[in-house]
């Protein structure tokens, strides 16, 4: 991971010591990545992006999000073609293990999600047709329960684990301590969320995952990511792989159909979620999220190649063959609110 900041004149800070800059604000768009000197890529085509999460090998650094407008099994097998991996969200116990079956048939690997009620029950269903990972799908992954049922059923299951949402040092320990491997971070920065506006809770998405990687786990940065750049800025900060949702809305492989040019989208915590799963919103429970309908975009598959492109742009500006140099090398400066609106077009056409 890159915790490397450029100063000026050829000196260097490391995060958090930075000077001016409170070392929890920051997200995407407060840093660039800076061009590196004497590099030795000639051409992206040079770059490897591949990494090993968990028990997978991935050719590309991609999972998408658990929800249900946007992973399904259409997802499912594009994105085991392209090389990526997709989070499948949470359903009635039932057609979730019918969903595994015809994908595990096909030799399909996906990551499963499951909650807290009956979560060791569901999970050894889900061992049982072969399942390598499980995801404990919740909204506030710094709850005690959420830690110790974790680490319960990958003892009992020898079977992987992944908890979240976090965002902090202290939350990625205690999943450490606890022998977990891999944390889910990021919380309020989803294109569908609005848990900072209703909760006033949330962590800058940058400042999250060095915060988390910090701590040696595996890093899905999930939130925030808007644009290739900020996929590439994510992973020079050490997320192991980046999750994406939104970014996949009103594509051909995501759940339900087009109609009048359009799809909906809609975030697993919006109140169009929760009427349709047997929930209310009321004193006890607030919408935090939105659904919306979106154009049809085509496939994903451009969607995961615009990002991927980006990627391998930014290590070739780094000097970087493979990820883990990409991580070694990477430099980050702070970006002002002035350098941020140069960062954009802005040609002056009449």
């Amino acid at each position: 991971m890159s915790l490397n900041f450029y100063h000026s004149l050829g000196k260097t800070e490391t995060w958090p010591k930075l000077s001016g800059t409170h070392p929890a604000s920051l997200t995407y768009d407060d840093v660039l990545l800076v061009p590196q000197t004497l590099t030795e890529i000639d051409s992206r085509r040079e770059t490897d992006i591949s990494v090993k999460f968990g028990p997978f090998n991935l050719q590309k650094p991609i999972v998408t999000a658990p929800m249900d407008t946007i992973s399904g099994e259409k997802m499912a097998r594009l994105m085991h073609r392209l090389g990526g991996l997709t989070f499948m969200p949470r359903v009635f116990i039932n057609e979730a293990l019918e969903a595994c079956s015809r994908l595990q048939k096909d030799k399909i690997e996906a990551i499963y999600s499951i909650g807290l009620k009956n979560a060791l029950n569901d999970a050894t269903q889900f061992k049982k047709l072969g399942v390598k990972a499980l995801l404990l799908d919740v909204a506030h992954g710094g709850m005690k329960n959420i830690v110790e049922t974790a680490a319960e059923i990958q003892s009992k299951l020898k079977i992987t684990v992944i908890a979240g949402n976090i965002v902090s040092y202290d939350q990625a320990m205690s999943y450490k301590k606890a022998g977990l491997k891999i944390a889910r971070v990021g919380v309020g920065g989803g294109g569908m969320c609005i848990t900072r506006l209703v909760a006033g809770a949330g962590f800058p998405q940058l400042s999250a995952v060095f915060e988390t990687v910090s701590s040696g786990l595996e890093i899905i940065a999930d939130g925030g990511i808007k644009k290739p750049a900020d996929f590439a800025k994510a992973m020079a900060a050490g997320a192991r792989v980046i999750m994406i949702g939104s970014m996949l809305a009103g594509t051909g492989e995501t759940p339900g159909e087009v109609e009048g040019g359009v799809k909906k989208a809609r975030g697993q915590a919006s109140e169009d979620y929760m009427k349709d799963n047997g929930s209310k919103v009321g004193e006890f429970r607030s919408a935090e999220g939105i659904m919306t309908m979106v154009p049809y975009k085509g496939s994903a598959e451009w969607v995961i190649n615009d990002l991927v492109g980006g990627l391998r742009s930014a290590m070739s500006y780094v000097g970087a063959k493979n990820i883990k140099e990409f991580q070694n090398k990477a430099q980050f400066t702070i970006a002002s609110l002035a350098a941020q609106g140069e960062s954009v077009a802005h040609i002056n056409s009449k």
